[in-house]
């Protein structure tokens, strides 16, 4: 096959022409094309990564996925639940400034005194300190009621996952809106890891596919995977297996 057959192949691949782009739940697998132990050497040094010198926990895949998603969506409010040091929450700003995406970015966390200095001091960004297990003490209905579509929502804090999509989708979530659940790669919480030592963060880990599956089962007409973006690198080859949800 010459160059540019490959290359006018990519094209009719790409988003949206890719064909059954957006599956339901059920048509979809609890599994990843990379390799488990392929996921060691992925993420055992994501806590040295940085942007712009802040702590910037993302796993490789997703480094590469949310820059085409954020151009794609161009999203009016971004709200980052599992804000760490504001790093992520930065890099996403970042991206929307650059796509030119006049957008808002919300970071919310339990503890805001991890957030680095330089992430305090970003205008375009607005930390809210409080538990995801409460979201309406943080966003209420009516705060939300007033925020720009597109919306991305992305839940990271291994907390109560299922609470959170469920709050947005009673409050304000509509076609077209994008949520990502991060971290159900089953694989990776199954891995041993030497440093690891918070056993509830860990037994939540381990429950958090299954739980948002059972979640999803019962909204499967109106949550789609979008398997362009989930199979990106091999079949749910990322950190988020079946999370990288549409509304529709």
């Amino acid at each position: 096959m010459s160059y540019q057959s490959v290359v006018k192949a990519a094209i009719h691949k790409q988003a949206p022409f890719k064909p059954n782009r957006f599956a339901k739940i059920s048509e979809r697998k609890d599994r990843c094309d990379i390799p488990a132990p392929a996921w060691r050497s992925l993420l055992e040094n994501a806590y040295f990564q940085t942007w712009k010198g802040i702590l910037f926990d993302k796993g490789p895949t997703e480094m590469a996925l949310y820059p085409m998603l954020l151009y794609e969506l161009k999203p009016k409010t971004i709200i980052e639940i599992g804000a760490l040091s504001g790093g992520s929450a930065i890099w996403l700003a970042d991206h929307l400034e650059m796509f030119q995406v006049e957008g808002r970015v919300y970071g919310i966390d339990i503890d805001l005194s991890l957030l680095d200095e330089k992430a305090k001091t970003d205008s375009r960004v607005h930390f809210l300190e409080g538990d995801c297990n409460n979201m309406a003490a943080i966003m209420p209905p009516e705060m939300l009621a007033t925020l720009a579509h597109p919306w991305l929502i992305i839940e990271d804090a291994h907390a109560d996952a299922v609470g959170v999509v469920e709050y947005f989708h009673s409050h304000g979530v509509q076609s077209g809106d994008y949520l990502i659940v991060e971290d159900t790669n089953q694989t990776m919480w199954e891995l041993e890891w030497d440093d690891w030592d918070d056993q509830e963060v860990l037994e939540k880990g381990k429950r958090k596919l299954e739980e948002l599956k059972s979640w999803l089962m019962n909204h499967k007409t109106e949550y789609l995977i979008d398997t362009y973006y989930q199979d990106m690198y091999g079949y749910n080859g990322s950190k988020n297996w079946n999370s990288i949800l549409k509304k529709v």
